[in-house]
């Protein structure tokens, strides 16, 4: 039986105020969709409509351009000025490669993009990160997207882009503002769906997620320390 959704608030947080302005925030899928062409157009499909109407676009803060070459002690990334448009401090303040140890394959290099905003909520939800499949970019990539799914309840953590290259003669593209990835969140209840809303960057929020800062440096037992964050977190983090 069809049930009526139930907006449920989800709060977008900007982590780096330095350039803010310069950086799009997310923005509901649904909400920047096309006018449909004729009263049976892929969008007036409740099938479609019931998916895209959870879908949180996440745009690239930056625009660049990226090659990798072969060095010393392996795979090195190489920014080509022409297409790049972000500063080298700031693209080495975003931009890493992770350590051989860390990939999938031997032969798939790993990249992570920290991304300068955060979700906070305070009803019990997780968040998958999933590839943004209704997009262009996508098709473009010389890899694929690592998707990702945390209890973003208890840890409101900045997101990570993390990308595998499996075709290390090929350039990756991303553009500032183009679709990144996409936010999918999951309720207690089938009916639920995200509201985004801009959230305060609060003290209490700020000293949450700085006990969350280097976890992954610490311990391997992640899923442990959710669990003790569960217990400890405060009634309230989500501050419109």
């Amino acid at each position: 039986m069809y049930r009526p959704s139930i907006p449920v608030p989800i709060g977008f947080c900007l982590a780096d105020p330095e350039g803010g302005f310069a950086f799009q925030p997310p923005r509901p899928v649904f909400s920047s969709r096309e006018k449909p062409l004729g009263a049976r157009a892929i969008q007036n499909c409740p099938a479609v409509n019931g998916l895209e109407r959870r879908l949180i676009e996440i745009p690239s803060p930056i625009g660049i351009r990226l090659g990798l070459e072969e060095g010393d002690e392996g795979p090195e990334l190489i920014v080509d000025p022409v297409g790049t448009f972000a500063q080298p401090d700031k693209i080495a303040a975003l931009l890493s490669m992770e350590p051989p140890a860390r990939w999938r394959h031997p032969k798939r290099p790993v990249i992570q993009l920290r991304l300068p905003f955060f979700f906070v909520t305070d009803a019990a939800a997780m968040m998958n990160i999933v590839p943004p499949f209704l997009g262009t970019g996508l098709r473009r990539w010389p890899g694929m997207m690592v998707a990702t799914r945390i209890p973003v309840t208890i840890w409101p953590q900045d997101i990570v882009w993390a990308f595998e290259w499996d075709k290390p003669g090929e350039e990756l593209v991303l553009r500032q503002g183009e679709p990144l990835a996409y936010a999918m969140f999951e309720f207690d209840d089938p009916n639920k769906r995200p509201e985004l809303v801009e959230a305060a960057l609060t003290p209490t929020l700020d000293e949450w997620r700085r006990g969350m800062d280097g976890i992954d440096h610490l311990t391997l037992e992640i899923e442990e320390t959710w669990e003790q964050a569960k217990h400890r977190r405060p009634a309230r983090l989500m501050v419109p």
